[in-house]
């Protein structure tokens, strides 16, 4: 019974030490898109690495998980991506902003500070 009980509790710290270490080898990414009188009903994808991991709408954000190195963060347009150097348990935000072009409404990336976008906009956490 002894013997037993020792096991559960070996594998239990293990599985403890595990899933800190791997939240520790992760960043977090933040993009979000603020009200704008113009592009109301554009939706920007935001792809990681060329897969899309959500759609910003009007005043909207999206949050994923990035593994630790490089990471390309764009909408469909590749030329207008933006290179992260992800560090474990760092957050970067990428605000998406409206740009009037020829045939409508298209994105432009910039990367600020937490700081700045929770002063700028209130719904980043």
């Amino acid at each position: 019974m002894k013997k037993s009980t020792i096991k559960t509790s070996l594998v239990i710290i293990c599985m403890m030490f595990s899933v800190t270490i791997f939240a520790q080898q992760s960043a977090k990414l933040i993009a979000y898109r603020k009200g704008s009188p113009y592009g109301l009903f554009a939706k920007f994808p935001v792809n990681v690495d060329g897969k899309e991991v959500g759609k910003l709408k009007i005043v909207s954000v999206v949050t994923t998980d990035l593994t630790v190195g490089s990471h390309s963060i764009s909408p469909k347009q590749s030329k207008i991506a933006i290179i992260l150097n992800a560090q474990a348990g760092k957050t970067y935000v990428v605000k998406y902003r409206n740009m009037l072009g020829l045939f409508g409404v298209r994105p432009c990336l910039k990367e600020v500070t937490l700081e700045k976008a929770k002063a700028n906009y209130r719904k980043v956490i």
